[in-house]
């Protein structure tokens, strides 16, 4: 009986054992409906058998766990909730963000200050105010011959000279200095034309380029060859070697002041035209701005200057950004005539003037006349067309000297307008600077190709099994190379777009604010491809981890073909390390946004 009623115990205790609580069904199907699905089928590895694996990586928190009530989710964040649903979105919005914030501490600031000072003309009239009269454009007939000068160094160049027939006595002479954009003898037609027209001698010799290019230039070196030109100027048996001098057009106005000051036989006055008075990277800077804000670029991309022109590239590479003439400007006892175009915006039209009288001053020279002329361009040109009006006052100043020297007034024509001051370019960081942001860019490049080849590569059979199996993840890696790619050809073209619309002046909305939106989206897009390859990796190699046990023993063929393998962990490794790389330097150029 005893034994009866212990078997009685024993089959009510095993009754309430096997009959589920009703608050403990509650409970379990309100946790169910809280996790998601993805949550829910990790955890339900925790009671897979024990030859599975459960990865270390996918904890259960005590705050997924909810308590009888089911009251609990109300209680947590939102941006707790909205993370654990969404992981991956969460992931794309920090990486974005921190993007954004890289971009920009990794470059230097733009905050160029207004231009306070004023130049105001004394009139509209540019005409040069002579004691004597003076010949006009197309008084002689000019006779065009191509001559041989020699250099010190025994080599030749050709030059063309333009002669005034019917001059009586001795003729001034000029020799006319090439820019950026001239070089040849054949240069310099129409303003030698009428310049020679005046019964001025004129001389183009051909710019040399053995120490001239894109990232090279000897300016010193350049003007020997001008010095070289000039005596043979001072040769010609109608020039009056004291009343003759130069005239640089743009960076040739480098190069005068230092032939002005080295001349041994000496240069009687210096005309600059458009002439950048400050280191390049300066005045460059000040350009960009200038184009840009006339463009309606984006904040973004005229933040951007100073990362591109504030750069180093090292010794001799593009070191000749940072020469300044102002040491040689400061030694100029002769006459100087500048002359601007109040449409050209590459130039500092106010603070080169401001900064030349100052250094005139050094050498106690007051002899400064400036012209402005209303809408003309870098070349003083007004429609494609050459002024005239600037020939004449040049060849009036020429041949009215030396009175014409201190003729008054010495600033006339247009009002100038200068927006801002052209100061210091801030240099940007070691890793952003020249070779180093090369280096950087090919090693992305490099990375994001080897990583696509080795997948191609890899889509080989070798009995029956590939060399690299990404488990699923190959399109996912593909398409973030892709897109990465895509977002920087998508930029370097919005580049070159917008660059080549500021320079012509031209406008176009839909260029650069419909082409600037373009680039952020792709950016963005890019983002999320490259965070897509973090999770698809990871979800690959978990289930590899817990599911391998199992199909190795039921000789599953995904474990042959289903797995990553080596090679295949290679192909996702290289494209993803070559991706970020790209992504991040890509950051650097501000399409991304940031909070500050």
């Amino acid at each position: 009986m005893a034994e009866g009623r212990r078997n009685s115990s024993e089959e009510a205790e095993s009754s309430r054992a096997t009959v589920p609580d009703s608050t403990s069904v509650q409970v379990r199907e309100t946790v169910e409906k809280s996790i998601d699905p993805t949550e829910a089928a990790q955890r339900s590895l925790s009671t897979a058998p024990s030859g599975t694996s459960v990865p270390p990586d996918e904890p259960v928190h005590s705050d997924d766990l909810v308590p009888s009530g089911g009251v609990t989710g109300r209680r947590r964040g939102f941006v707790r909730r909205f993370s654990n649903r969404h992981p991956r979105l969460t992931s794309w919005a920090l990486f974005v963000l921190i993007l954004g914030i890289w971009g920009v501490w990794a470059g230097p600031g733009w905050n160029p200050q207004p231009m306070r000072a004023m130049i105001v003309p004394e009139t509209s009239d540019t005409t040069i105010t002579t004691t004597t009269p003076t010949a006009e454009i197309g008084t002689y007939t000019v006779e065009t011959s191509v001559v041989d000068v020699t250099m010190r160094d025994g080599t030749t160049v050709p030059a063309t000279v333009k002669r005034p027939v019917g001059v009586e006595g001795l003729a001034p002479g000029v020799v006319l200095v090439h820019g950026t954009g001239t070089a040849s003898y054949r240069s310099f037609v129409l303003e030698s034309e009428q310049i020679a027209s005046t019964g001025i001698v004129t001389l183009v010799p051909e710019k040399r380029i053995d120490n001239y290019t894109t990232t090279h230039r000897d300016y010193e070196a350049l003007a020997r060859d001008y010095e070289d030109a000039y005596d043979y100027l001072l040769s010609l048996d109608e020039v009056d070697p004291h009343r003759s001098g130069l005239y640089g057009v743009s960076e040739g106005c480098f190069v005068a002041p230092i032939v002005a000051v080295t001349k041994t036989e000496g240069v009687s006055f210096v005309v600059l035209v458009s002439a950048p008075v400050l280191p390049i990277r300066q005045q460059g800077a000040l350009a960009a701005d200038n184009y840009l804000r006339n463009l309606g670029a984006p904040i973004q991309i005229i933040n951007a200057i100073p990362r591109l022109i504030g750069q180093d590239f090292g010794d001799n590479v593009f070191d000749y950004i940072d020469f300044d003439v102002s040491v040689y400007q400061q030694q100029m006892t002769m006459p100087v005539l500048m002359l601007y175009g109040t449409g050209d915006m590459s130039m500092p039209t106010v603070q080169g003037p401001l900064e030349m009288r100052e250094d005139l001053a050094v050498a106690n020279n007051t002899h400064l006349t400036v012209r402005y002329y209303a809408d003309a361009d870098h070349g003083l040109k007004v429609a494609g067309t050459l002024l005239t009006e600037a020939m004449r006052d040049t060849a009036d100043w020429i041949n009215g000297m030396p009175d014409t020297a201190a003729a008054l007034p010495q600033v006339a024509g247009a009002q100038p307008k200068q927006d801002y001051v052209a100061g210091d370019v801030g240099r940007t960081h070691w890793f952003a600077s020249g070779q180093a942001a090369v280096i950087i860019l090919v090693v992305g490049v490099a990375l994001t190709a080897v990583g696509a080849l080795l997948g191609l590569i890899g889509r080989l059979r070798i009995a029956g099994r590939r060399l690299a199996d990404t488990g699923g993840c190959g399109g996912t890696v593909y398409l973030a190379s892709i897109a990465v790619v895509t977002a920087w050809v998508a930029i370097v073209a919005y580049v070159v777009a917008v660059a080549t619309l500021a320079t012509s002046y031209q406008q176009n909305r839909w260029i650069v604010q419909g082409g600037w939106l373009a680039v952020q989206l792709l950016a963005l897009a890019s983002a999320w491809c490259v965070v897509r390859v973090h999770y698809a990796w990871r979800e690959a190699r978990y289930r590899d981890r817990s599911h391998a046990p199992q199909h190795a023993a039921k000789g599953d063929r995904r474990k042959e073909h289903g797995q990553i393998n080596a090679l295949g962990q290679a192909v996702i490794a290289v494209s993803l390390i070559g991706q970020v790389t790209l992504i991040v330097a890509l950051a650097y150029w501000g399409p991304f946004p940031a909070l500050f």
